[in-house]
């Protein structure tokens, strides 16, 4: 079956939510994998929730499910309500440790912040969702993030790409096409800067851009060799200084700067710079993401967008997507089962609910209803994403600060300070135990 993407904003990698779990006794029947939604218990009851953000007119989180949750199950009454970003980390992390944590809140993938599946699932806080057809849906690149152990948690109800934006005209016009190892790559970028054309711009003023790059080496590189890389980085079985991992990604990034593929004088342009830049045909290709579509679809030429390829030989190529955060169940809620329910009517591709979701731009799918609207622009990463070729962002699977450390010292690499990939790599190792220990 094909798997569940939606290509959302960022801002929804980190979103959570908190409220508290009310109602009677826990519904009895449980969700079949086989149906959309098992048979709703007959009892009245209330499922709570709570999303960061502010309601807007005809929200969904707030009117659409509550209402179209109520016409599927009449005895369930969703109350759904909002708070400011700033304040529903602080909400969430109070009502669970009263003990009246919402029945169902949003939780980031991996160890992704306060409200990652990790932290939580490992502290007992979360029910898991195995039985539920939806896994099977959403397929290996859809719940992998929001696995612990041999439980799932919940499924990706967006991804976000990083991936490479390239004038194709200029490609053209010297007889080039999309390369699909990094040999190729390098040989493009060489071509392209013999015919007097820049191979690439980036805004590294903006440090958090270099990642753009970074992870998609990554995803080529290192997780397909060893897919629970991140989760071993916490047993003690991997390390960043390991040989072969992120030494290779470090030094195969920092070529496209020894060569001049990248210009140096990145550190002085900002992000929205180097985009306005290739906008202006200044440079053949830009890493970025995307949510950056619709600013970049406005450049006066053929616009084209694949995965950074990473790949040699026999390795395979793989694509950069990170998937987004999404409802998960508490484990001390009265109504799992019910909550269950909501979930597979909610994601199952045909439902009511699904297709409110889809038409309120939440999701751009890839089966089932709104499976016709992909944009052809993404269609080479969806591929890979639906055959399991697909890994979520690198610092999804990290402390926060580790990224923070990568990006320091590799400025300092390309900025001509003498630092060393080694150097980078040590650093990294350090920050992570820091942050795990602490």
């Amino acid at each position: 079956m094909k798997k569940l993407i939606a290509l959302m904003l960022s801002g929804i990698l980190i979103a959570s939510l908190a409220a508290c779990g009310s109602g009677a006794a826990a519904p009895t029947a449980a969700p079949s994998q086989d149906s959309p939604a098992a048979a709703a218990p007959e009892e009245k009851i209330v499922i709570t929730v709570l999303d960061s953000g502010s309601a807007q007119e005809n929200d969904f989180e707030t009117e659409t499910l509550p209402r179209l949750i109520s016409a599927k199950y009449p005895n369930v009454t969703v109350e759904a309500s909002k708070l400011p970003d700033d304040q529903y980390y602080t909400a969430l992390k109070t009502k669970i440790a009263s003990g009246e944590a919402p029945d169902m809140f949003r939780v980031a993938p991996k160890g992704a912040g306060s409200n990652s599946v990790i932290t939580l699932a490992e502290a007992g806080y979360l029910a898991p969702i195995n039985e539920l057809g939806i896994v099977e849906l959403a397929g290996a690149s859809g719940t992998d993030a929001f696995r612990v152990g041999s439980n799932v948690y919940t499924v990706s109800s967006g991804v976000s790409i990083l991936g490479t934006y390239v004038n194709m005209d200029m490609l053209k016009s010297l007889s080039l096409s999309i390369p699909t190892t990094w040999a190729e790559f390098l040989d493009v970028c060489q071509k392209l800067k013999d015919g007097g054309i820049q191979p690439i711009v980036m805004g590294d003023k903006d440090m958090y851009v270099m990642q753009f790059g970074m992870y998609q080496l990554a995803a080529s590189k290192v997780y397909p060799k060893n897919p629970a890389y991140d989760d071993q980085l916490r047993t003690g079985e991997t390390h960043f200084t390991d040989t072969g991992s992120w030494d290779t990604v470090l030094e195969m990034y920092d070529t496209l700067y020894k060569n001049g593929y990248i210009d140096s004088s990145s550190l002085g342009i900002s992000q929205q710079q180097s985009q306005q830049m290739f906008v202006d045909k200044q440079a053949a290709m830009t890493f970025d993401g995307s949510w950056s579509a619709p600013t970049l679809r406005g450049a006066d030429f053929e616009l084209g967008y694949y995965p950074l390829p990473g790949n040699e030989g026999s390795e395979i190529l793989c694509a950069s997507m990170a998937p987004g955060s999404n409802w998960a169940i508490y484990s001390g809620s009265k109504h799992i089962d019910a909550c269950k329910n909501l979930l597979q009517y909610w994601f199952d591709g045909e439902s009511d609910l699904w297709k409110a979701y889809v038409d309120a731009d939440k999701a751009v799918v890839t089966y089932g209803y709104g499976s016709d609207r992909v944009d052809v622009l993404f269609q080479p990463f969806m591929e890979l994403y639906n055959n399991d070729r697909a890994y979520y962002w690198c610092n999804q699977g990290w402390p926060a600060g580790v990224e923070n450390e990568m990006l320091a010292k590799f400025s300092e690499l390309i900025g001509g300070q003498n630092t060393t990939v080694p150097e980078i790599t040590k650093a990294m190792q350090r920050k992570f135990e820091e942050m795990v220990a602490g």
